[in-house]
């Protein structure tokens, strides 16, 4: 077939099953030159057809074409993409014709000779979903989800959308948002751009409750493509999708400011400042903006300062932060947490110790302990320096450090467990406050049943360190039985007037989790009662939020 007979070959095969049959055979010859002449051909009658026709192709010539998709010859290459993007859309594949296809795409995403076709293979995969999601579907797609490949994710999380997501299944969508947060961080453009489609047809279906919890660090990734991107197209995608997103937040959390503030609260604690500021914003909650504020500025996070540009609020909400001023000097050339650093390759790499804590970059420290695990003793002598100064520049450094290891990697810091235990007694309420909560991560995600078994013991006699590391503790997990002995204590702290701010965040933290049959409110409700007319303001607020739940549960 001629170049110049290929309108009248596609005028004829949509006529003619016949015709089309011999199309597919033509996509069987060894010329090169004929296979993609058939290929253009197959590609403008399948625009436009019906399921019947598709169904024939697929019946007839998907292994034929699969077979031109294999050679690796960019022209076929980027012809069979084509055909099979008009072959997919709006008819599911069967199971076999499915996983046969993505595991070919697999391997074209990994090879770096198919870097050219990288465009036409994202069009695919976004219109690719199966008929069927039987579970060797699901197990490949959760295999595509958890690669350490990103381009690889971002196919998993695509079909994740396709195939999964649209059904209403909470638990795939709030994976699929976990997992696309993690790639906006990607300087691979091509697959920002994806990810932004992916999200946005995600959001358009509506956030399912279970997820909304992860949608503020979305959101505030997407900001950052819009303050930070060259690209004009990702950052109108993404200023797009901000929007959605804060319409979303801002319908969701309107009628629920408790959950809006405990949200709030979490990801404070967990260092995600800017992520909290940009929800504060979203919601257009004066009261919460403020809050938040006050409570950054007790964390002692005074390089945060937030520049405001608007974009589109939702329905009355106030405007989104989609810039942000510079980073203050110690936190410029530091990546945005949530990214891997490299490696060092050797010992001379790594910069020095102290100008790392004195910055206060969590990354590298973390690079620091795996390649010199014994460097926690200089450590330590930062935590007992007399030097308020380097003190301080030591618990920031590691209170947002622990906030980033994995379960695997707390072990690096147990040899100064009996430094954290010194700290958490300390006069200083800031280092005691840094140091209860180190001690509390160490314990809930880190496994260490002795720090909470001691820190029970400690109730009696050193109060004030125990209640501090519950306070955060039981945010961080629900312990029935540490719930149990720690309230028995609390009754009788809670009327205590050096106890009482201490005893009520404890309380605050425990009904967090909803009022469980462990909580005594008949005990709790006349204590409560008299702590919402103190004089304390800080003490009213809580004392009334902990009430409200008493109330509704």
């Amino acid at each position: 077939m001629l170049s110049w007979q290929i309108k009248e070959a596609v005028r004829l095969a949509m006529e003619d099953s016949d015709v089309l049959l011999m199309l597919l055979d033509l996509v069987r010859e060894d010329d090169v030159n004929t296979k993609v002449r058939a290929l253009l051909a197959l590609y403008e009658v399948l625009k436009g057809e019906d399921g019947e026709t598709k169904l024939l192709v697929i019946n007839e010539g998907f292994d034929a074409i699969i077979s031109a998709l294999k050679s690796k010859e960019p022209r076929l290459v980027t012809k069979s993409l084509k055909v099979l993007s008009a072959l997919v859309e709006g008819f599911p594949l069967r199971k076999e014709e499915f996983l046969k296809l993505v595991d070919i795409l697999v391997e074209l995403v990994k090879d770096p000779g198919m870097e050219f076709a990288s465009i036409e293979m994202a069009e695919l995969v976004t219109k690719l979903t199966v008929a069927q999601p039987s579970p060797a579907v699901r197990s490949k797609v959760a295999w595509l989800i958890s690669s350490d490949n990103p381009r690889l994710k971002g196919m998993g999380l695509r079909l994740l959308l396709n195939i999964f997501v649209f059904t209403g299944d909470p638990k795939s969508f709030k994976t699929l948002l976990e997992g696309a947060s993690e790639l906006l961080l990607s300087d691979d453009d091509i697959l920002v751009d994806f990810v932004l489609d992916v999200l946005a047809e995600a959001l358009q279906r509506g956030v399912p409750e279970d997820a909304m919890k992860v949608l503020p660090r979305v959101l505030s990734r997407v900001k950052r493509i819009v303050a930070r991107s060259d690209d004009f197209f990702i950052r109108s995608k993404a200023k797009r999708l901000a929007r959605m997103g804060e319409e979303a937040l801002y319908n969701y959390y309107r009628s629920r400011p408790e959950e809006a503030k405990n949200t709030l609260h979490r990801l404070v604690l967990n260092g995600e400042y800017s992520t909290a500021m940009d929800l504060a914003i979203s919601l257009g909650d004066e009261f919460l903006i403020k809050w938040l504020s006050k409570t950054l500025e007790k964390e002692g996070v005074e390089e945060f300062t937030p520049r405001v540009q608007v974009v589109g609020g939702p329905r009355g909400g106030s405007a989104g932060v989609v810039e942000f001023s510079p980073p203050a000097p110690s936190e410029r050339q530091r990546k945005p947490a949530g990214i891997t650093v490299e490696k060092f390759s050797d010992v001379e790499s790594i910069p020095s110790l102290e100008r790392v804590i004195e910055e206060g970059d969590a990354e590298a420290l973390l690079d620091i302990l795996r390649s010199r695990p014994d460097s926690v003793r200089e450590i330590e002598r930062f935590l007992r320096s007399g030097d308020p100064g380097k003190r301080s520049n030591a618990l920031w450094t590691l209170s947002r450090l622990v906030n980033r290891m994995n379960n695997g990697e707390f072990e690096l810091l147990y040899p100064l467990i009996p430094t954290f235990f010194d700290v958490a007694d300390s006069g200083n309420p800031w280092e005691r406050n840094k140091g209860a909560k180190i001690l509390a991560i160490l314990a809930s995600k880190g496994g260490r049943q002795d720090i909470l078994e001691k820190m029970l013991s400690l109730l009696p006699e050193h109060p004030v360190p125990a209640l501090e590391f519950f306070s955060y503790y039981f945010i961080y997990t629900w312990d029935e039985e540490a719930v149990s002995r720690v309230l028995r204590f609390l009754k009788g702290a809670l009327s205590n007037h050096e106890l009482q701010f201490s005893a009520l965040m404890v309380l605050d933290a425990v009904t967090m989790w909803g009022i469980r049959p462990e909580i005594d409110r008949e005990s709790f409700l006349p204590i409560l009662e008299g702590l919402i007319n103190s004089d304390d303001d800080e003490i009213r607020k809580v004392a009334r939020r902990v009430m409200e739940r008493f109330k509704t549960a």
